[in-house]
């Protein structure tokens, strides 16, 4: 009878968990769905400034995994002729931070997801779950002429 009574509390804990990570789980990802739908409808309103610098700088970046090596491998990149665009690859790789000249800007979101109250008693002695989703999307006008 005790060997009954501990596997129902068991099962109890592990249908109580496997139910409140699956519903935090697709809250996530709705949250993510929202975010990047925002994120992405004020990227198609928002342009460029141009450069931020006048001058071109010749490339001065010693290490080859700098923070925009290490996503594009600029350093692999040798077109024949100097691009017009404001935001390619080869315009790029003689920035030493190019944030700017994407036009990149992050949107945070937050949600607080309640918790049911067998999950509360016999797991987690909290009332909510916090989620965050961090989006960064460029601008998507105005990087051409």
């Amino acid at each position: 009878m005790a060997e009954l009574t501990v596997m129902l509390v068991i099962l109890l804990t592990l249908i109580a968990g496997v139910t409140t990570l699956g519903r935090i789980s697709v809250s996530q990802l709705r949250l993510r769905g929202e975010a990047r739908a925002e994120a992405g409808a004020a990227a198609l309103t928002r342009s460029t400034n141009g450069w931020v610098e006048d001058s071109q700088n010749p490339e001065n970046r010693s290490d080859p995994y700098h923070r925009v090596n290490a996503h594009a491998r600029l350093e692999a990149y040798s077109p024949a002729l100097a691009s017009r665009l404001p935001a390619s690859n080869y315009t790029l790789a003689a920035r030493n931070l190019a944030e700017d000249e994407l036009g990149l800007e992050t949107e945070t979101h937050r949600r607080s997801v309640p918790l049911d109250d067998l999950f509360i008693d016999l797991i987690y002695n909290k009332n909510t779950v916090l989620l965050r989703e961090e989006v960064t999307f460029p601008a998507a006008t105005g990087l051409w002429k």
